[in-house]
């Protein structure tokens, strides 16, 4: 079996505190959309075991912006800044209304793209 195939088969969660950089938990997970051991399953896995969360803040990709995920967060005293995306639609367009005049990051187009907010 080659590395290759490994990769698109597996991989490594990790919850991570913001201050250190030390790691709090690992899991492996695969690659799969809604098994058991999909990334978001074992992502919520974690925080349900973590002793608590108070005073913390989880921050996650898109993949993790779920109801559940977020009401595990703030259910172990815990906050959240979980990206929002345009796959979405109804929650995308209500943050773009709430957020006022609070800028949203525009799509890269190179690697190189520098975020520049708009005036």
């Amino acid at each position: 079996m080659d590395g290759k195939m490994i990769r698109e088969h597996i991989g490594v969660l990790t919850l991570t505190s913001h201050e250190d950089n030390a790691p709090q938990a690992h899991a492996i997970h695969d690659r799969k959309e809604g098994t058991k051991r999909c990334e978001m399953k074992v992502a919520q896995a974690l925080l349900s075991a973590a002793s608590g969360l108070e005073g913390k803040i989880i921050t996650a990709d898109a993949l993790h912006c779920q109801r559940e995920t977020a009401a595990l967060i703030v259910g172990k005293g815990g906050d959240y800044i979980l990206q929002i995306k345009e796959n979405q639609p109804a929650l995308f367009a209500r943050a773009q209304a709430r957020a006022g005049a609070a800028p949203f990051l525009r799509k890269a187009t190179k690697v190189t793209d520098v975020w520049k907010p708009a005036l």
